[in-house]
């Protein structure tokens, strides 16, 4: 059997994130300097968790985890 390989693939993702600010513009403003590990840092804090027995689970899927991300 042919072992499988890793293979690179393109994601495209629209990311809504609370950003506090006095205007929407101020907001894009501020989150144009962040880096792209730190939108997706804060896009993972702001994730809909729930508790469930053994874990954490998220609203619309399982997150194979104990532990919570903040």
């Amino acid at each position: 059997m042919e072992r499988e390989k890793m293979h690179d693939v393109i994601v495209n993702m629209d990311i809504i994130l609370s950003v506090p600010s006095k205007t929407v513009e101020d907001a894009y403003d501020k989150v144009e300097g962040f880096s792209t590990e730190r939108l997706l840092s804060i896009a993972l804090e702001q994730l809909p968790f729930s508790e469930i027995k053994g874990g954490m689970n998220f609203v619309d899927g399982v997150f194979d985890s104990k532990h919570t991300i903040n």
